[in-house]
């Protein structure tokens, strides 16, 4: 009679390594990125989850910015391969 299919699943894949993504407020020498101008910018640094890499960012923030001043600003990490913008 009436032949039922169920519907193709479409599911993404997880992520397999995510990055996180700054916004920086001012001109920083950050080591192995050199000089950072201001604006939105990627992280160097690849992750296995997005919980390890949000972890790494509040660490990274707490050792940069001075007390009581932003320098940078966590964003957002994101699956490798999409852009904060």
């Amino acid at each position: 009679m009436l032949d039922t299919k169920p519907a193709p699943r479409t599911a993404t894949p997880p992520a397999k390594t995510w990055r996180n993504y700054y916004r920086i407020y001012r001109v920083l020498h950050l080591g192995r990125m050199g000089p950072v101008f201001p604006g939105i910018h990627a992280g160097p640094d690849l992750f296995p989850s997005k919980d390890v890499a949000e972890q790494f960012a509040s660490t990274l923030l707490a050792a940069v910015n001075p007390k009581g001043r932003f320098l940078m600003d966590y964003v957002a990490a994101f699956p490798e391969g999409d852009r904060a913008h």
